[in-house]
C-alpha cells in the first residue's frame, strides 16, 4: 500500500486531489466556474482511504521514488496465458503491442492454477515467450501459464483499426481522448467530419470510429458546420502560420458533416462498423437516427462538473468486462437515457418504475376501487403490467405486437449496460441538486444497428484525464468491436 504522509509541506495538494468535495446548493456563490468534484481516486477507481491515527506515521515505508509500476511478468509453464480482466487499461496497450499473438477473451468466469479470473479475461497463444515477458513486465500486468486453455466459451480480441472524429467549431474537449489513446499507445487516425462526407466506404478503413464530445454547437451544427459567409477559414500550415502542425489542415473549416457525410457514417455502421458517441455526439446520434430506441433526458435539477455514482446493468457484455459496479462516472450536466423497444423511445414510459394504478387514484398501499361500485369481474379487469424500473424497457402489450410498425426487432434492441444508483448514494463529488430524474436512468447504452453497433454514452468517459476508471468502457469496445453481441440475451417477441 501507499501512504501520502500530510505531515509535509505539501500535503494541502494531496488533500485537494484525494479528497471528496461537497458544493452545496445553497451556497451563496450560485454559478461554479468550472467542475464541483474532481476526486482522483473515485475517477481512478482506485481505493483511498483517510487514516486520521497519526500512529499510521510510524510504520515502515521507504520513500517512492520515480515511477509507480506494479509488478508483472509470467508465472508458471505452458502454452497458454491467462491474465484476468480488471479493466486495466494496459490490456488495451498489450492487444496492440501483441500485434501477432492469438488473443481470446473468456466470456465466463474461470478458475486455474489456483487462481479466479474474470469474464472477460485473456488467453494468449503463439505469443514470443521472452517479447511476452517483457511486455507484461513493462505494461504491470500479470500472467499466469496454463497447460491447457480452460473450458469457457471465448471469441477473439482483435486490434480494431480506430478514427477519432472531430469537427473544426472546437476540438478541446475531444483532445482529452486524443491524449488518452496516446498515452496508453493505442494507434489511430484523426479525421473530422469533412473526411467523414468525402469518404463513402469507411469500413474499408476502420472497424471503429469514436466521436468524442464536441466544443460548442452539436446536433444539426454537425450537420451544417459554421455559416459559408464571405471567405473560406483555413487550418493550414504555411509561412504565415508556421506553429499550425501538419497532420490535420484544412482548406475551410466552415463545412460540416452534410448530409451525405451522415449517409456514410449510417452505412458504416449498417455493414458492421461501431460508432461511440459520448454526450452531445451521443445526442446527435439519437436526434439523426443513427440509433433506434433511446432518448436523452436532461434533468430538471442541477449538476456542475460532478461525479455520480453509476452500476453495473449488464456485466456478460464485453463493455464492461472488469469494470467495477459503483463505478464514479463524470457527469458534466446529469444528462441521461431513456430506452423503449419501439422507435421513438419512452413508450409507456413510467418514471421511477411506479406500477399504474387503473382508476388513477389512491396510494399504492390501498386498494384501487372506486367507492359504491361493485368491482369489475375478474375478465373484464386490465391486465397487470409487470414493474419496469427505470433503466428498462417497457415490455410489449398484445396490442403493439398486432400493429408492430414501430417495433424494434429483438436483435435490434438497445442494451443498458450501465445505469446511474440509486438516488441515496448517486452523488459522489460536486453539485448533485434534485436527482430524482437521474438516479437509477440508463448511463452507457449498446444499440445494435444491422451488422454495426452505436455506442451510447451520457457520461464523458474520457474527461482532462480525471477519469482513468472509465476509460476501460471505451477500450473494452475496442477490443471487442465485432463480438458486442456476446452474452447478450434476445427478447423472445
Amino acid at each position: 500500500s501507499y501512504i501520502v504522509r500530510m505531515d509535509q509541506p505539501y500535503s494541502r495538494i494531496a488533500d485537494a486531489l484525494l479528497d471528496y468535495q461537497f458544493w452545496s446548493p445553497d451556497d451563496p456563490q450560485k454559478n461554479a466556474y468550472d467542475d464541483t468534484g474532481w476526486t482522483f481516486p473515485e475517477g481512478f477507481s482506485v481505493q483511498a482511504v483517510r487514516i486520521t491515527d497519526p500512529g499510521v506515521l510510524d510504520v515502515p515505508m521507504e520513500k517512492v521514488t520515480g515511477a509507480v509500476r506494479a509488478p508483472g511478468g509470467v508465472v508458471g509453464q505452458g502454452p497458454v496465458v491467462a491474465i484476468n480482466q480488471n479493466a486495466d487499461n494496459a490490456l488495451a496497450t498489450l492487444r496492440y503491442q501483441m500485434k501477432d499473438a492469438d488473443i481470446q477473451a473468456s466470456e465466463e468466469a474461470f478458475d486455474a492454477a489456483g487462481k479466479h479470473f474474470a469474464r472477460g479475461s485473456f488467453l494468449i497463444r503463439g505469443a514470443d515467450g521472452a517479447a511476452l515477458e517483457r511486455t507484461l513486465a513493462e505494461l504491470g500486468l500479470r500472467g499466469v501459464a496454463l497447460a491447457e486453455p480452460p473450458a469457457v466459451k471465448t471469441h477473439p480480441v482483435r486490434a480494431a483499426r480506430v478514427a477519432i472524429m472531430h469537427t473544426w467549431t472546437g476540438t478541446q474537449t475531444e483532445g482529452w481522448w486524443r491524449l488518452a489513446f496516446d498515452f496508453n499507445k493505442i494507434p489511430f487516425d484523426y479525421i473530422s467530419t469533412q473526411d467523414a462526407a468525402k469518404t463513402a466506404d469507411l469500413n474499408a478503413r476502420y472497424d471503429v470510429i469514436v466521436f468524442p464530445p464536441v466544443s460548442g454547437p452539436a446536433g444539426q451544427a454537425i450537420i451544417a458546420g459554421l455559416p459559408m459567409w464571405r471567405n473560406p477559414m483555413p487550418w493550414k500550415n504555411s509561412p504565415e502560420t508556421p506553429n499550425i502542425g501538419t497532420w490535420a489542415q484544412t482548406d475551410d473549416i466552415r463545412p460540416g458533416l452534410g448530409w451525405e457525410g451522415l449517409q456514410h457514417l449510417e452505412q458504416f455502421v449498417a455493414k458492421g462498423g461501431v460508432l461511440i458517441g459520448a454526450v452531445n455526439t451521443a445526442e446527435f446520434a439519437i436526434q439523426f437516427g443513427l440509433s433506434q430506441g433511446v432518448t436523452t433526458n436532461s434533468t430538471k435539477g442541477k449538476v456542475v462538473g460532478s461525479f455520480l455514482r453509476s452500476r453495473i446493468v449488464d456485466d456478460r457484455s464485453p463493455i464492461t468486462y472488469g469494470v467495477a459496479d459503483s463505478l464514479a462516472v463524470y457527469s458534466d450536466e446529469g444528462a441521461s437515457f431513456s430506452v423503449s423497444n419501439s422507435s421513438g423511445g419512452r413508450f409507456f414510459r413510467r418514471p421511477g418504475g411506479v406500477p399504474v394504478r387503473p382508476t388513477g387514484r389512491g396510494r399504492q398501499d390501498e386498494d384501487d376501487a372506486v367507492q359504491g361500485r361493485l368491482p369489475l369481474a375478474p375478465r373484464f379487469e386490465l391486465p397487470v403490467r409487470p414493474e419496469v424500473q427505470p433503466w428498462q424497457m417497457t415490455p410489449l402489450t398484445d396490442e403493439q405486437l398486432r400493429n408492430p410498425v414501430g417495433i424494434i426487432p429483438p436483435a435490434e434492441r438497445p442494451r443498458v449496460l450501465v445505469r446511474f444508483s440509486d438516488l441515496p448514494e448517486l452523488l459522489v463529488s460536486g453539485l448533485l441538486e434534485g436527482g430524482m430524474d437521474i438516479a437509477q436512468r440508463p448511463a452507457v447504452v449498446d444499440v445494435p444497428q444491422k451488422q454495426g453497433h452505436v455506442v451510447l454514452f451520457s457520461i464523458n468517459p474520457m474527461y482532462r484525464g480525471e477519469t482513468i476508471g472509465t476509460y476501460s468502457l471505451v477500450f473494452n469496445t475496442l477490443l471487442n468491436f465485432d463480438n458486442l453481441n456476446a452474452g447478450r440475451v434476445v427478447d423472445d417477441k
